[in-house]
């Protein structure tokens, strides 16, 4: 089913250029139109008086801003927070080190006790038995 709308001459005699430029009936190309601005989400009111380079210059101020937005709002605190958790995790390794060094420490004192101890015992028992013979 055709539909008809109501343009001015020159907008008429344009879109017949581009539609030719582009090598499609102007139907199916103001179809297509529709469909870009649809699927862009752009308003073309505000593309009027713009060239790309200025448009993409407004894209990219939009990028960076973004950007910059996730590097304060997410990276930074991650950043600080990741520094805090490595302070922390320094100082509790060297906490247990030091703890595990003085169990250690006390460990060989015992064990060197034990060892006199046991050879003390020996000496006894062998000057028992030879006492015993």
């Amino acid at each position: 089913m055709k539909k008809s709308i109501v343009i001015n001459e020159k907008s008429h005699k344009d879109l017949r250029n581009l539609s030719e430029e582009f090598n499609r009936p102007i139907g199916k190309f103001t179809e297509g139109m529709i469909l870009f601005f649809k699927k862009t989400g752009q308003d073309p009111a505000l593309i009027n008086d713009k060239t790309p380079s200025q448009m993409i210059k407004v894209i990219d101020r939009r990028i960076v801003g973004f950007f910059k937005t996730q590097e304060s709002e997410i990276l930074y605190p991650l950043q600080v927070s990741l520094s805090e958790s490595i302070e922390q995790n320094t100082t509790f390794f060297k906490d247990l080190i030091q703890n595990l060094n003085s169990i250690f420490g006390r460990v060989k004192e015992k064990d060197t006790e034990l060892k006199n101890d046991l050879l003390k015992i020996s000496e006894s028992l062998k000057q028992l038995n030879s006492k015993l013979r």
